[in-house]
């Protein structure tokens, strides 16, 4: 058996690869890998926080747009 510290998914390309795609689902594995110290892993959690947030508010903006437009053309 392999020690914990060696696994692939603790690479820490892999754990910022997984952030970026799959946001907060990710969060478990960068919480998990020692790769990354404590500081880091508040500042990754943080940034993906934020970073969905924006990405929410940017889709209410677009289905509110998209809503308004139909709304207009009486659909």
């Amino acid at each position: 058996m392999q020690p914990e510290n060696s696994r692939w998914f603790y690479n820490p390309l892999v754990v910022i690869g997984a952030l970026l795609l799959l946001g907060p689902f990710a969060f478990p594995l960068l919480w998990k890998s020692p790769s990354f110290n404590q500081f880091c892993k508040i500042v990754l959690t943080i940034a993906v926080i934020l970073m969905t947030i924006y990405m929410l508010w940017g889709t209410w903006k677009i289905v509110d747009y998209i809503l308004r437009e139909f709304k207009q053309l009486a659909i």
